[in-house]
C-alpha cells in the first residue's frame, strides 16, 4: 500500500513539475520575469488541484485528468502569446463568451506557426515522461478500500488545508497592504489581485494559476456592504460637468437640441481619406475615392452653416470594436468582454447616452451593417437606450419580407454598404425629424479585414468597387449587377492607385490588399453621401451633429503596419494606434485654434480617444453629467493634470485600454516597471502619468462595482 501511494505521488510531480515548465515557457515568451512574484501562491494553487485529483484512485484516470489539465494550460499559453502579440492583450475567462465571433474573424493572420510547434514539442515531452511514469506507476494494483482509509484521508486533507490555508493566508495578506480609500491604491497588489484590470501585471505578479484563480473569485465573491456604500458615495460625490464654473463657457450647449448622428468606422485609418500614400500630418486628403467624407472635412456641398469640421489630429485606440463601440456609446468600457454580463434590469447604465438622449425627448437608433445578433447587441442594446437596434438581418421590404437573408449577413458575406444604408436611412434620419430630435449611431462593416481576394468574392463593395478605386469614374461604368466595370481599352489608374503602385510595386499582393480595403471605405463613403442627401432633402444638416469615429488601426494583412512603416508586431507605437476623429457642429463654427489655416477643419491636438466621445458631445448639446461616470473628459476640458516636455506644457491624459496597457502620448507602460516613452520624458513626467493613471484606474474599479451590484436605483445625478 505505502508503494503504491508513492507511485500516486509520483503521477502528482509529473503534474506539479508539467505545469512550472509551462509556466516557465509561458513567462519567457511573455516576455516577463523567470518566475510569478507570488511564486508559492501560485504553486499551493497547483498542489490544491493536485490533491484534488490525487484522490482519484486509478492511476489512468489521475494521468488523464492532470494531462487535460496541462493541455489546457498550454492553450491558454498560446493564446496569451497571440493576444500579446496582436494587441498586447492577455486572455481572460470573460473572452470565452465571445468565443463564436472571434471564431468567424479569424484569419491566418492569427497563427504563429513555429511557436505552436515548439509549444507542442515541448508539451509532448512533458506528456511522454508523465506516460512512462504512468507505465511504471501501474505495476502495482490500488486496493480502493486502502486508498480510502482513514489513515490516507486524514494525510491528504491535512495536506489539503495547509495548502488552502496557505493560499487563503496569502490573500488576506495582500489585501491588508492598502485599502479602498486610498488614492495609489489601484497601483497596489491588491488592486491586482481583487481586479486583474490590468491583466499583464496581475499575471506576472500571481502566475497562471493564481491569475485565473482571482478572476474565478473575483467573479463569485461578494465584498458585501461596505464596499457598496463607498462605491455609492463616491459617485453619489462625483463633480458635475456643466455646473457652475466646470464647463467651457465659449463650447458649452453651442449645439442644443441638435439632431445628432455618431458613425463608428469600421478598421478606418486616415489613409483610407487620402492619395494613396500616408502623410501623419493629414495633408494628402483627397476626394478622388471618397467625396463625401473629403467634403465633411473640408467643408464641401455642405450646408453654409456647416463649413467647419474639427479634426481630432491624435485621436488613440488600442482597441476592438466591441470596446470601441462600447466608449463611444456609454463613455467606457469597464465590463470584461460582454455587456450582457451587467445589463440585467432596465435600470442598468442610466448613464449611457442613449438613455440620457432618450431622457431628453430624443428618438434614438442603433444601426449596424452586419447580423445585430453579433457581440448580442439584439439583447444589450435596447436596455443602453436605443429605441431602435436594426442590422442587416432586421431590414424588411414593403411587404414585410426580409431584405436580406441570411446569408448575406454572414462573415465576408456583406451588403454592399450603399445598399444597406439606402435601406436603412429612416431609422439614421428619421422621416420624424421635425416632431422631436433624434441620436443614432451607425456602425459599418465592409472596411473590416480580411482583405485577401479570396475572402473578397462574396463581398459586396469589393465586387461594386474593385474597378473603380484602380481605374476611376471616367472609365468605368455600373453593370445590370450594380458592380463597376472597366468599360475602356486602355483605362488609366487613378491617382490612388497609381501611388499605391509607386510605393508597393514589387508586392503586388498587398497592391491587392489595399484595392480591396479602399473598396471598404468607398462603400463608407458612399453610405455617408446617403445621409448627407437626406439631411440636406430635409433642410437640416445645420441642426446636425455629426461624429466620425474609427474603432481601431488596420491590422489584417497588416495593412497599417505596411502603410506607416511599422515593425509587424509593433502594437505599442502611439502614431500606428492613431486613427480618424471627425467633428462636424454647426456651433464650432466660431472655434478655431487655427484661424490663419487656408483648411476649412481645424485641428484639436490633444491626445484623445473613444472614451471622450460622449463627454464632447454632451458638452456641444449642454448637457450636464456625473464626471465620474465616465473615463473620458471633453476634448475643450482642461486636464487635471499637466506636464512639461521641453518648453511645452501639455495635458496629461491617459488612455486606458482593454487589451491591455495604459497610454498617454508621451509615456506607456504594461506593468509599471517598464515605461515606453516616445519622446524624452522626465522623471516628474513619469509621475504625472502614474498619477492619472491611479485615477483612471479607480474610477474603472469602481465602475466595475457599480455593475456588479447593479447600483443605479441608488445612485444620485446618474
Amino acid at each position: 500500500m505505502f508503494k503504491a501511494v508513492i507511485n500516486k505521488l509520483l503521477m502528482v510531480i509529473y503534474f506539479v513539475l508539467g505545469a512550472l515548465v509551462l509556466e516557465a515557457v509561458t513567462f519567457h515568451i511573455l516576455g516577463f520575469r523567470a518566475f510569478p512574484e507570488y511564486f508559492w501562491y501560485n504553486f499551493a494553487i497547483i498542489l490544491v488541484i493536485a490533491i484534488l485529483v490525487f484522490v482519484v484512485p486509478n492511476y489512468v484516470a489521475q494521468y488523464v485528468i492532470y494531462t487535460i489539465i496541462l493541455t489546457v494550460q498550454l492553450v491558454f499559453i498560446y493564446l496569451n502569446y497571440s493576444l500579446s502579440v496582436i494587441y498586447g492583450d492577455l486572455f481572460s475567462l470573460e473572452m470565452i463568451k465571445l468565443a463564436g465571433e472571434a471564431g468567424a474573424a479569424i484569419t491566418t493572420n492569427f497563427i504563429y506557426f513555429s511557436v505552436m510547434l515548439q509549444l507542442i514539442a515541448v508539451y509532448l515531452a512533458i506528456v511522454i515522461l508523465g506516460f512512462i511514469l504512468l507505465k511504471y506507476c501501474r505495476k502495482d494494483k490500488i486496493n480502493v478500500k486502502y486508498h480510502y482509509s482513514i489513515f490516507n484521508i486524514i494525510i491528504i486533507l491535512g495536506v489539503q488545508c495547509l495548502v488552502c490555508g496557505y493560499s487563503i493566508n496569502t490573500r488576506n495578506y495582500i489585501n491588508s497592504l492598502s485599502d479602498l480609500s486610498s488614492d495609489t491604491y489601484v497601483l497596489s497588489d491588491t488592486f491586482l489581485m481583487n481586479t486583474s484590470i490590468l491583466k499583464s501585471s496581475s499575471y506576472e505578479k500571481f502566475g497562471t494559476y493564481g491569475y485565473f484563480t482571482n478572476m474565478i473569485i473575483n467573479q463569485i465573491q461578494n465584498e458585501g456592504k461596505a464596499i457598496q456604500k463607498v462605491t455609492l458615495n463616491y459617485f453619489n460625490n462625483g463633480s458635475r460637468y456643466g455646473e457652475g464654473d466646470n464647463k467651457n463657457e465659449d463650447v458649452f450647449g453651442v449645439d442644443q437640441g441638435n439632431n445628432v448622428i455618431v458613425i463608428m468606422m469600421e478598421s478606418m485609418e486616415w489613409f483610407g481619406f487620402g492619395d494613396g500614400t500616408y502623410d501623419k500630418n493629414l495633408n494628402n486628403f483627397s476626394n478622388e475615392l471618397t467625396p463625401n467624407i473629403y467634403g465633411l472635412i473640408n467643408g464641401e456641398d455642405l450646408s453654409k452653416d456647416t463649413d467647419n469640421a474639427l479634426i481630432a489630429s491624435n485621436f488613440f485606440a488600442k482597441s476592438k470594436t466591441n470596446y470601441s463601440e462600447g466608449q463611444g456609446i456609454i463613455g467606457s468600457y469597464h465590463v470584461g468582454q460582454s455587456l450582457e454580463d451587467v445589463l440585467i434590469s432596465n435600470e442598468t447604465m442610466g448613464y449611457a447616452m442613449p438613455n440620457v438622449m432618450k431622457s431628453l425627448g430624443y428618438t434614438t437608433s442603433y444601426i449596424h451593417s452586419n447580423e445585430i445578433s453579433y457581440y448580442k447587441r439584439g439583447t444589450t442594446h435596447g436596455k443602453l437606450g436605443f429605441d431602435n437596434v436594426v442590422g442587416a438581418d432586421y431590414l424588411r421590404d414593403e411587404n414585410g419580407n426580409l431584405l436580406y437573408k441570411d446569408s448575406k449577413v454572414n462573415w465576408d458575406d456583406w451588403v454592399p454598404e450603399g445598399d444597406f444604408m439606402d435601406a436603412a436611412i429612416d431609422y439614421v434620419v428619421p422621416t420624424n425629424y421635425n416632431e422631436k430630435p433624434f441620436y443614432s449611431f451607425y456602425l459599418n462593416l465592409t472596411s473590416h479585414g480580411s482583405y485577401s481576394a479570396s475572402k473578397n468574392e462574396k463581398d459586396g463593395d469589393a465586387l461594386r468597387y474593385y474597378d473603380y478605386v484602380k481605374y476611376g469614374d471616367d472609365d468605368c461604368d455600373l453593370d445590370e449587377n450594380g458592380h463597376y466595370k472597366v468599360t475602356t481599352q486602355n483605362p488609366d489608374y487613378t491617382q490612388w492607385y497609381s501611388n499605391i503602385l509607386s510605393r508597393f510595386g514589387d508586392n503586388r499582393e498587398f497592391c491587392e490588399y489595399m484595392v480591396y480595403y479602399q473598396c471598404g471605405v468607398m462603400g463608407l463613403d458612399e453610405a455617408v453621401g446617403t445621409i448627407i442627401k437626406r439631411l440636406n432633402d430635409y433642410d437640416i444638416m445645420d441642426k446636425t451633429t455629426i461624429l466620425l469615429y474609427s474603432d481601431h488601426y488596420a491590422y489584417y494583412e497588416d495593412v497599417a503596419h505596411t502603410m506607416k512603416g511599422f515593425d509587424k508586431n509593433d502594437f505599442t507605437s502611439i502614431e500606428l494606434n492613431t486613427i480618424p476623429f471627425i467633428l462636424v457642429s454647426p456651433g464650432l463654427k466660431n472655434y478655431n485654434q487655427n484661424p490663419e489655416s487656408e483648411n476649412f477643419y481645424v485641428y484639436n491636438n490633444r491626445f484623445c480617444s473613444a472614451y471622450d466621445v460622449v463627454p464632447t458631445l454632451y458638452e456641444l448639446l449642454g448637457v450636464t453629467f456625473n464626471e465620474n461616470f465616465y473615463l473620458g473628459h471633453s476634448l475643450f476640458r482642461p486636464a487635471d493634470n499637466i506636464y512639461k516636455i521641453g518648453e511645452q506644457t501639455k495635458d496629461m491624459v491617459v488612455y486606458y485600454s482593454n487589451t491591455g496597457g495604459l497610454f498617454s502620448y508621451d509615456v506607456s507602460t504594461f506593468d509599471f516597471r517598464t515605461y515606453i516613452t516616445q519622446t524624452y520624458a522626465s522623471e516628474e513626467t513619469i509621475s504625472v502619468f502614474k498619477a492619472e493613471c491611479s485615477n483612471i484606474l479607480k474610477k474603472v474599479n469602481f465602475l466595475n462595482l457599480l455593475n456588479r451590484y447593479n447600483l443605479y436605483k441608488d445612485v444620485k445625478n446618474k
